[in-house]
């Protein structure tokens, strides 16, 4: 039984499965109707709040989808920066490599038009990353 705070959290998002599939314990790398993975589907709606509680709660921020695309690339499709950023700390947390060239222009742009900071941001993030590889 999940509790009322996480219950709120799970009817805001528009979570389109069960409510228990998100519940406290459940496997959150497992693949559900359609091969839906919760991480995945959070990403892709930049549920900022849903991808920390997932992430918390033992989700795989390294998994990829049917398709192969990795979670930075499916939370960036979404438009969310804050979900966006929220996946970058968990990846450079992880030791994950730094995204590919083309990653990186597609996330400018979605960015460009954003807040004025965003972009900035975005870049001195990606410089960071580059630069804590570099030490390792």
């Amino acid at each position: 039984m999940t509790d009322w705070k996480t219950q709120q959290m799970i009817k805001a998002s528009g979570w389109p499965l069960a409510p228990e599939d998100l519940a406290p314990g459940a496997d959150f790398n497992a693949r559900l109707a359609d091969g839906l993975v919760p991480l995945h589907w959070a990403c892709a709606q930049g549920k900022q709040g849903l991808v920390q509680y997932l992430l918390d709660h033992g989700a795989n921020v390294l998994d990829t989808t049917a398709g192969g695309q990795g979670m930075l690339k499916v939370a960036a499709e979404s438009g969310s920066f804050q979900t966006v950023m929220l996946v970058i700390d968990h990846l450079k947390a992880a030791g994950a490599p730094a995204p590919a060239a083309d990653l990186r222009v597609r996330m400018t742009q979605v960015f460009s038009t954003a807040h004025t900071n965003a972009k900035n941001r975005l870049q001195q993030t990606l410089r960071d990353w580059d630069k804590l590889k570099k030490k390792t």
